[in-house]
């Protein structure tokens, strides 16, 4: 079977755009907001993630750290901790935390992953590659509003749709975010010098698949202000001054970094020394793409309901592996596991 056969075919969906609401023919979620059902990863996947990730997996020893990974039971112990110290979210727990959970599920059409709440920063995470839960901590809870909110669950979710959340895992052990004697370990399973070139290449990955998920969130939220605003608030939100934030003068700082570098070399060499060592893309960076990516045709065309998707039976669309029937997500990479009963248009339609 060809690449053409297997992968992609256009699925165009009528949709009514009004001033107010955007609304598909099944049925709108809240607010206005369209659905994507059977969108493809690779329909919204930032192309810097693609070139990461074929970049990482040429890494020596990448495949050897993988299998060990796996074999240590790492995520298994992380899963055990977050069930004994964490609040799961669900229908009686934290309902409305859990209603913003199954409206970012249903517009990008991913399986619902577990939730939870934890004592903590202004932070949160995805893991669990063949289990996926999301992590919300307790502090970023406390300066998010609802739509904001929907933002940071969407960012998560779309890891987990773009089956990052085996990598991404990876990243923060191997990178002594997490579990530092892990990530001694293994480097005396693969050599320090593999280990270096890993870590650094996981580092890499990891920043270009933010991006990824920065789409996602907006293709959920539909609206760049809630996106601005959430990442103007993991930046420096806090709850006593949080009236007094201004995402426009957020903003307003981008313009004025690329000032800066545009002047000075010396700022470039800042600028690029920033990008290169931290675990995510730039903050005021970040936020601008937020604000012009939803005015470019590539998601207007997906919200008009004109994206690609995978024809055929229940598949893994990451790395095609078969599931079994009672799985939700790929046991391989961690990819949410969808069935599309509805038909599917070629662009002729």
């Amino acid at each position: 079977m060809t690449e053409a056969d297997d992968i992609v075919n256009i699925r165009k969906l009528p949709v009514d755009f009004t001033e107010t609401s955007r609304q598909v023919a099944d049925r709108p979620e809240k607010g206005g907001r369209v659905r994507l059902p059977g969108l493809d990863p690779d329909a919204f996947r930032h192309p810097l993630d693609r070139r990461a990730t074929r970049a990482l997996q040429r890494i020596p020893g990448f495949d050897r750290a993988v299998a060990k990974y796996i074999e240590w039971g790492v995520e298994r112990g992380h899963y055990v901790e977050h069930t004994a110290s964490s609040v799961k979210v669900g229908p009686n727990q934290l309902p409305e935390i859990y209603a913003i959970l199954r409206e970012a599920c249903a517009i990008l059409d991913v399986p619902e992953p577990e939730l939870y709440v934890r004592r903590g920063p202004v932070d949160a995470y995805t893991a669990g590659h063949t289990r996926p839960y999301v992590v919300l901590f307790t502090d970023l809870l406390d300066i998010m509003d609802t739509d904001e909110l929907l933002a940071v669950i969407a960012h998560e979710l779309g890891h987990v749709k773009c089956g990052h959340v085996l990598y991404g895992t990876m990243a923060r052990i191997v990178g002594g975010a997490m579990g530092a004697g892990a990530a001694r370990r293994a480097g005396a399973a693969m050599g320090n010098v593999v280990s270096f070139g890993l870590g650094a290449g996981l580092a890499a990955w990891s920043r270009k698949a933010e991006l990824t998920a920065d789409r996602a969130a907006m293709l959920a939220v539909q609206d760049p202000g809630p996106c601005v605003r959430m990442m103007m608030k993991l930046a420096g939100g806090a709850t006593r001054w949080l009236d007094q934030m201004n995402p426009e003068a957020f903003l307003e700082q981008a313009r004025l970094l690329d000032d800066m570098v545009e002047e000075s070399a010396l700022a470039r060499l800042h600028r690029l020394r920033i990008r290169t060592t931290g675990s995510h893309p730039l903050a005021v960076e970040r936020a601008r793409y937020f604000d012009e990516w939803l005015h470019e045709d590539e998601p207007r065309k997906i919200l008009e309901g004109i994206y690609a998707v995978r024809a055929g039976s229940r598949h893994c669309l990451t790395c095609e592996t078969p599931p079994r029937p009672t799985e939700n997500f790929c046991a391989s990479c961690g990819t949410g596991l969808a069935v599309w009963t509805a038909a599917v248009w070629t662009a002729a339609d």
